[in-house]
């Protein structure tokens, strides 16, 4: 028997056919996904089993459309194996990873960026760079996220480059972010500013030198920004004032003096009531300030 998954009648008599077995196996609701056998075939001959099979080596083939996934999951198909159990939540992100990347040409975001239910766009990106290296994706999955611009990353052991990273990697547990000043210098002698910035020149091919995939995923696990750095800044301090803001019961004055997450945040804070105050700052960063809850007419103490 051919089956279509894209036609309604097929779908009408696929779906009723799982309604019988589902009463004649007395199938427990409590179970999260559906199991039917290969070798089952209804009393009226229909092959279920065969064609349950099927859609799932389908799917695993990655042949099946994002629409008829939905379908089969709906009815509780289980298509992957992977540690992320419900795969309509990660279907879910991966349609906002890839608004994201549409609308900025890139996957390379701030660590502040998040979904629209709050959770960290940055962190789920990165995750599943490492699912990837463990082998937990599923070929669709992995289909859908090179789809998207995700470039992976094979694991391998990196040397003579340690130096400069780890005081990159201190700096950003210390400071929240790696928007280190060019002329930067640690306390014992580090131009960390200027390793920074040779690294991204060499990722931009503005340094006669390259830089691997690997050390570019050890970077961004860290909070660097290739391009655009000065908009990804300032989209990194508006998504770090408005966690501020969120996790504050009570509107508060923000001092020069406040620190957030070992973040300056009075002192940006003073920046930026100066630059609206002498008209420096644009319309659309007021509107981003004011969208996640800041005051004009608060004051710096």
């Amino acid at each position: 028997m051919q089956f279509n998954i894209k036609d309604p009648k097929d779908r009408e008599k696929f779906l009723l056919e799982i309604m019988y077995y589902i009463m004649d196996a007395g199938y427990l609701e409590q179970k999260k996904f559906l199991h039917i056998p290969e070798e089952y075939v209804s009393a009226g001959g229909y092959p279920l089993g065969r064609i349950w099979a099927g859609l799932k080596e389908t799917y695993d083939q990655n042949l099946l459309a994002e629409e008829e996934i939905r379908f089969l999951l709906k009815i509780r198909m289980q298509l992957t194996d992977s540690p992320q159990k419900d795969l309509c939540i990660w279907l879910g992100r991966a349609d906002e990873v890839e608004a994201y990347y549409k609308e900025h040409g890139t996957l390379s975001m701030p660590n502040t960026t998040l979904f629209c239910d709050g959770v960290s766009m940055f962190q789920w990106v990165h995750y599943q760079k490492k699912m990837y290296k463990r082998g937990e994706l599923s070929s669709y999955q992995i289909a859908r996220l090179e789809g998207m611009g995700m470039q992976w990353i094979k694991p391998k052991q990196v040397t003579g480059w340690n130096q400069g990273y780890s005081y990159a990697k201190q700096y950003f547990e210390t400071n929240g972010h790696l928007f280190v000043p060019k002329k930067y210098v640690t306390s014992d002698g580090f131009a960390l500013g200027k390793w920074i910035e040779e690294q991204r020149d060499r990722y931009l091919g503005l340094s006669q030198y390259g830089i691997s995939e690997e050390r570019i995923d050890m970077l961004e696990e860290i909070g660097m920004f290739w391009e655009d750095i000065k908009n990804a800044e300032w989209d990194w301090f508006v998504g770090l004032l408005r966690e501020c803001i969120r996790k504050t019961e009570k509107p508060f004055v923000i001092g020069r003096s406040y620190r957030y997450k070992n973040y300056a945040l009075g002192e940006k804070v003073s920046e930026v009531i100066r630059q609206y105050a002498d008209g420096s700052l644009t319309e659309e960063q007021e509107r981003d300030l004011r969208k996640v809850g800041f005051k004009f007419n608060k004051h710096i103490k």
